[in-house]
């Protein structure tokens, strides 16, 4: 019987597409090719009507659409849910020699137009995959995402992986009361908002990400409703921090307002993390509660910043919170960036901490004023002990 249903198996893998007159291998019996629905992927021609075509078989069949290498021009589209969508553009970071036309990747997905919340609408979208593309924004809109999810009673858990998301006016990718979730081996770079827009995300994983030269934050929470939102729509959401997402060995660079950025969260554990170079503070958590930050290098961060700006984490109003065995570094000897004055000032910034630890942190030349500028209010309950700040010998610029 065994034997029978392998006979069979294989000879479904060799059906023959009656669109095309092409066979199918077995190789590729167990994908659904977007070309086969229309696309083109030569950059020129619009291909939207092809993905959704493929993707509405998808839901029926396979589940998983297989993009070629190309640039397919698409308008945003809504994914649905139990689909993967596929390619391998194998992207890179960046073209500094000007000899690697391909450095953003051989498999895109480049939007036709702005005016939608995301180029991939996952709204409501349960067990979606996108893995192995390039998202380019073409920078159209006001404030259009790669990516957006939200739930509306049961988890998404929405997979992003091995994917480059580029060139949007919105956030890279925009988690809007989005319940389970997950972003691995991603790179989320040169977006008009935050790389990460978590507000409102929760019971997640970002795993060995890059968050890099995005204009807002790499990883963001507001933490509170948005101006102009209806009361229903705030009653719907509920919840305008991130809580309980796992973030592990990523790299977060070069952002214009910080590295973590993220207000009235909790259950948040940012571990393993390289946080450098960000143009505010390398992490900032404002009301948070039982939020952990554990063995991260923390460099060169709040560059060209103001004030508190100028840190490498900031710390206020929070309870429950631990920061134990990261090492800051201030590296003032950095020659990449014309920087205007000896940043950062501070390690660290604490205020008002209730039920805390602040240990076993190294703080070699980590900033230029104080290791830890402590601003008082904390209770009794909170430790901050046994942190080893070396000053360096820089000067401010006049």
């Amino acid at each position: 019987m065994m034997i029978k249903s392998i006979i069979a198996m294989l000879a479904g893998f060799s059906v023959v597409l009656a669109a095309t007159g092409r066979s199918v291998d077995m190789t590729e019996g167990v994908f659904l090719n977007v070309r086969d629905f229309g696309a083109v992927g030569d950059g020129r021609h619009d291909d939207t009507a092809a993905f959704n075509r493929a993707m509405k078989a998808a839901t029926a069949g396979s589940g998983v659409v297989y993009i070629p290498a190309g640039t397919y021009m698409i308008h945003p589209v809504k994914v649905p849910s139990h689909i993967a969508l596929k390619g391998d553009s194998n992207w890179a970071y960046e073209n500094k020699t000007g000899t690697d036309s391909d450095f953003e990747g051989r498999t895109t997905l480049k939007a036709l137009s702005g005016d939608a919340r995301a180029l991939l609408d996952c709204y409501d979208a349960r067990g979606t995959r996108i893995i192995g593309l390039t998202l380019d924004g073409n920078k159209l809109g006001e404030s259009m995402h790669g990516i957006y999810a939200r739930h509306t009673g049961c988890e998404l858990h929405l997979v992003v992986e091995d994917c480059r998301i580029n060139h949007f006016t919105g956030a890279g990718i925009r988690l809007e009361k989005a319940w389970v979730f997950a972003i691995r081996r991603c790179l989320i770079m040169w977006n008009g908002q935050h790389g990460i827009d978590c507000t409102g995300g929760y019971d997640g994983w970002v795993i060995d990400t890059m968050l890099t030269a995005n204009t807002g934050a790499g990883f963001y929470a507001r933490g509170d409703a948005p101006e102009g939102m209806s009361e229903q729509e705030k009653k719907e959401i509920g919840f305008f921090g991130c809580a309980s997402v796992a973030m592990t060995a990523n790299r977060i660079e070069w952002n214009t307002e910080g590295g973590i950025m993220i207000e009235n969260s909790n259950s948040m554990q940012v571990n393993g993390c390289s946080i450098d170079h960000n143009f505010g503070p390398g992490i900032k958590m404002i009301h948070s509660t039982a939020n952990t930050i554990t063995g991260c290098k923390i460099r060169t961060n709040g560059v060209d910043a103001e004030g508190l700006n100028s840190s490498q984490i900031w710390l206020e109003d929070a309870q429950g919170a631990v920061v134990t065995g990261n090492n800051l570094w201030g590296w003032f000897g950095r020659k990449e960036h014309d920087y205007k004055d000896a940043d950062p000032k501070y390690g660290m910034i604490v205020k008002n901490l209730s039920g805390s630890v602040i240990a076993n942190n190294a703080m070699f030349e980590s900033s230029s004023l104080a290791g830890i500028h402590d601003l008082g209010g904390h209770d009794d309950a909170t430790v901050i002990s046994s942190n080893a700040y070396v000053k360096p010998r820089v000067r401010k610029k006049k």
